[in-house]
């Protein structure tokens, strides 16, 4: 073979250089698939971001609490729709969306707590066989109730203050029946027959009797607690007023209670 002339060898060595020092070209990334462009491999269809979206059931929940609070702090006339609206994290609209006007909401902010109390008594069950241990029971749960339900009495003293506007105006308040009375009934019918309590007692009288007791303690804490110069918030108090308003009634219920009474009066 002839030997490799210089011009041919020089230019074997350019394309030799060139091909050794050239860098390698990367492949493209593929196109960004956007999300609506994203299939489903069950269903072919696109798929998309998944939104936080609250239920109306959770919302009209968040409404009627942030309400609560704000008629049990302000009273009716000074609640206010922007503050409840602002609490519940929704827009002022959506208050009377749900609800109409604010005096619709009041009324279910009352029909809500009265509800709950109601809930709370169905919930309650005497022992069978001991009348006295049933009432202890009873007034132990009334007292509960009213002491860690304080936003429930304020409400009430507002509603009584308009003398009972718009619980009249209730169907649902209106013709419901308080399980406590029954349940008072047959606590003391129970003891009756046992004779632990006496005959002549009026049933509605000793569940007004046990409610006041309660009522009264929560509505009036903050003055009573300032003329008597002590904290009646104190769990050591409020324990002794449960035991107190338990010795008040079931001493009221003993057998001769009314005698003694009596006797007491004419000397």
């Amino acid at each position: 073979m002839p030997a490799e002339t210089p011009a041919a060898a020089k230019v074997s060595t350019r394309r030799t250089t060139k091909t050794a020092t050239s860098p390698a070209k990367t492949a493209k990334p593929p196109p960004k698939t956007t999300t609506r462009a994203r299939k489903t491999a069950a269903t072919g269809a696109p798929t998309r971001p998944a939104k936080s979206r609250r239920s109306p059931e959770e919302l009209n929940a968040r409404i009627l609490d942030a309400a609560i609070e704000e008629f049990s702090e302000h009273g009716f006339s000074g609640g206010r729709i922007d503050r409840i609206s602002k609490r519940a994290k929704t827009v002022d609209r959506m208050l009377y969306y749900y609800f109409g006007n604010k005096e619709r909401l009041y009324q279910a902010v009352l029909e809500h707590v009265y509800a709950a109390m109601i809930g709370a008594q169905r919930t309650f069950v005497t022992p069978p066989d001991d009348p006295v241990a049933g009432m202890r029971q009873l007034i132990a749960h009334s007292w509960e109730h009213y002491s860690s339900h304080p936003e429930l009495v304020r409400l009430l003293m507002t509603e009584n203050l308009m003398r009972g506007k718009h619980i009249r105006k209730s169907p649902t308040i209106k013709d419901v029946s308080f399980p406590l009375v029954e349940t008072v009934n047959g606590i003391l019918t129970a003891g009756q027959t046992k004779k632990l309590f006496r005959a002549d007692v009026e049933p509605e009288f000793v569940l007004m009797s046990i409610m006041s007791l309660a009522f009264f303690y929560v509505s009036n804490h903050y003055t009573c607690s300032q003329w008597l110069g002590v904290d009646l918030a104190d769990d050591a108090r409020r324990a002794a007023w449960l035991e107190h308003i338990t010795d008040v009634v079931l001493t009221h219920l003993q057998p001769g209670a009314k005698g003694a009474a009596s006797k007491r009066a004419r000397t």
